[in-house]
C-alpha cells in the first residue's frame, strides 16, 4: 500500500512537472484571478487609458499589375435609336486676320532650373534628370498614379479615349492652328486645353507642333487691347475667358517668357470687365444683368492666370468678388439662378457655379455644400440629355471631382463608360444634345471641336494635371538646390 500510494505521488509530481501539468495549472490560477479580482470601476475615480503611440515605418509592397477590364458595354439600349450625326462643317476655312502677317515668337519651354511651378500629384524629389526626363517620368507616372486612385476602374479606358480625341484634333486643326469655321479663338482655346491637360507642351515628342500652332494663333489673334476676340459682341466675351484660361495655363505649365505678356492682357480685359457686384455680362457691359455661365468662363481664365504667377492689380479681390456675386444668387434649395432672381436655375448652372466657388477658394463653404447637394441625384443619360449636356457634364465632373468620395464615384461610374460608349471611331464626339428637338434651347448644334474637348476634359479630370486645380493660396515652387528639383504634385 505504501508503494502504491509513493509511485500515485512519484507519477502525480511527474505529470505536474510536465507540459500538461503547468498548462492546467495556469488555467487553475487564471480562473482564481478571475474569481478575486474585482472588474467593476470604481465611482469615484475616473477612467484613465494609456496610449502608445508607435512610428511604423513604411513599407513597399509590389502588387501584380491589375487584370485588363472588360470594355463598357456599346450595346445600343434602344433598337430604334441611331447615332447622332454632326451637322455640316464643310466649309472652307478662311484664314484669320493678323495670323497671316504674325511673326510667331520662341514657343521653346525653358530650361528646367527656370521653372518655379508645376502642375503634379504628390511631392516627390527627383534628381539628375533633363527637362525631357523628367515631362517623360511625369507623364507616364502621374497618370498611371491618378487615373489608378481617382479613375476606378474606368480610368484605363477613358485614357484611351482621350488619346483617341487628342489624334483626332490634331488631324483636324486648321494650317493656321485654330479649329472649326466659326468662334475659333473660343475653340483654339479649348483644343490647347485639351493638350495641356494630357500634360502635352510645345515640348512633347507626339503632339508639340500641335501646342504650338494653336499658341500660335491664339497669341496673333489677341490685339494691342489684350483682346482675343472681339468682346463688343456675345460670342467674344466667351471666347476672351476661354483664351485667357488657356494661354494661363499654357505659361504655368511652360514658363514660356513670350506667353507671359500676353496672359496678363488678357486678364485685364476680365479685370476690366467685371460688374461692381463681381459678376459678368455678356459683352463686358456694366447694367444689372449678371451672368452665371459667363462668369464661370471668367474665374477658370483669373484662377488660371492667378495660379501661374500672374502680376495683374487687384485679381485677387476680383476673385473674392466674383465669389460674393455667385453666393447672392444661390436659391434656397442649393441652386444657382442664370442671371437674377426671375430666372432658371439648372443642374449645369450650379454645377458651373459650384466649381467657380471651388476655384475662388470657397469649396468648403455653405454654399458650395448646399449646392452638391443639389446635384447629388444628377445623372448622364446620353439618350435622354439635359440642355446643355456637354455643357453641363464638364461642369458635373469638375465639381463632383472637387467634392470626391461616394458621390465622385457614383457620377465616375455612370459618366465614363456613356461617355466611352458615344465616342465616334474616329475618336471624335458629337453633343448628345443632338438627341432634343430641333429648335430647342440647348440643343449644341456645334462643331465637334466643342463636343469633343468638352468630352475629353471631363474624361481627364483625375488627372489634375492643369495648374488650376491647386489652392488659390499655393505658394510657387522653387528649386532646393543643384542637384535636387523639387516637383510638387497636388
Amino acid at each position: 500500500m505504501d508503494t502504491s500510494i509513493k509511485a500515485l505521488h512519484h507519477n502525480l509530481a511527474e505529470w505536474l512537472a510536465g507540459p500538461s501539468g503547468a498548462i492546467c495549472l495556469h488555467v487553475l490560477l487564471i480562473l482564481v484571478l478571475f474569481v478575486l479580482v474585482d472588474f467593476s470601476p470604481r465611482p469615484d475615480e475616473p477612467h484613465a487609458i494609456e496610449v502608445t503611440y508607435v512610428d511604423v515605418p513604411d513599407i513597399e509592397i509590389d502588387l501584380p499589375p491589375p487584370a485588363p477590364l472588360p470594355l463598357p458595354s456599346l450595346e445600343v439600349l434602344d433598337p430604334d435609336w441611331t447615332p447622332l450625326q454632326p451637322p455640316d462643317f464643310s466649309a472652307e476655312v478662311v484664314a484669320a486676320p493678323n495670323v497671316a502677317d504674325f511673326t510667331p515668337p520662341d514657343l521653346t519651354p525653358p530650361p528646367l532650373s527656370a521653372l518655379t511651378i508645376s502642375p503634379a500629384i504628390s511631392p516627390l524629389i527627383v534628381r539628375n534628370l533633363t527637362a525631357g526626363q523628367l515631362r517623360q517620368r511625369l507623364g507616364a507616372a502621374g497618370h498611371a498614379a491618378a487615373g489608378q486612385r481617382y479613375g476606378g476602374d474606368h480610368w484605363e479606358h477613358a485614357e484611351a479615349a482621350v488619346k483617341r480625341a487628342l489624334e483626332w484634333l490634331r488631324l483636324n486643326q486648321n494650317p493656321d492652328g485654330s479649329w472649326g469655321t466659326v468662334d475659333r479663338e473660343a475653340y483654339a482655346g479649348l483644343g490647347l486645353l485639351t493638350f495641356l491637360a494630357h500634360g502635352e507642351t510645345t515640348a512633347s515628342a507626339l503632339y508639340g507642333n500641335t501646342v504650338r500652332r494653336a499658341l500660335h494663333y491664339l497669341l496673333a489673334r489677341q490685339n494691342d487691347a489684350g483682346e482675343f476676340a472681339p468682346t463688343d459682341t456675345t460670342g467674344g466675351t466667351y471666347s476672351q475667358a476661354i483664351c485667357v484660361y488657356a494661354v494661363s495655363e499654357a505659361y504655368g505649365m511652360t514658363r514660356i517668357p513670350s506667353l507671359r505678356p500676353a496672359m496678363e492682357q488678357g486678364v485685364q480685359v476680365i479685370l476690366k470687365g467685371q460688374q461692381v457686384g463681381g459678376g459678368f455680362d455678356y459683352r463686358f457691359a456694366q447694367g444689372e444683368r449678371r451672368d452665371t455661365s459667363l462668369g464661370a468662363w471668367c474665374m477658370q481664365a483669373m484662377k488660371a492666370a492667378y495660379i501661374a504667377g500672374a502680376d495683374n492689380a487687384g485679381l485677387k479681390s476680383a476673385m473674392n468678388l466674383a465669389a460674393a456675386d455667385l453666393k447672392a444668387v444661390q436659391r434656397d434649395d442649393g441652386r444657382f439662378y442664370y442671371t437674377g432672381r426671375k430666372s432658371r436655375a439648372t443642374d449645369s448652372l450650379t454645377a458651373a457655379a459650384v466649381l467657380g466657388l471651388q476655384l475662388m477658394g470657397h469649396g468648403r463653404t455653405a454654399a458650395v455644400r448646399r449646392g452638391l447637394d443639389a446635384l447629388h441625384n444628377a445623372r448622364c443619360d446620353w439618350r435622354n440629355p439635359p440642355a446643355w449636356p456637354m455643357y453641363a457634364w464638364y461642369y458635373m465632373a469638375q465639381a463632383k471631382f472637387h467634392q470626391g468620395g461616394s458621390n465622385w464615384r457614383q457620377w465616375n461610374n455612370q459618366f465614363v463608360p456613356a461617355c466611352i460608349g458615344s465616342q465616334n471611331p474616329d475618336g471624335s464626339w458629337v453633343s448628345a444634345g443632338l438627341a432634343l428637338l430641333s429648335g430647342t434651347t440647348g440643343r449644341e448644334n456645334y462643331h465637334p471641336v466643342y463636343s469633343t474637348t468638352l468630352a475629353a476634359l471631363s474624361l481627364q479630370v483625375y488627372y489634375r494635371l492643369l495648374p488650376t486645380f491647386l489652392p488659390i493660396d499655393k505658394q510657387k515652387v522653387g528649386i532646393e538646390s543643384d542637384d535636387d528639383i523639387q516637383i510638387e504634385i497636388l
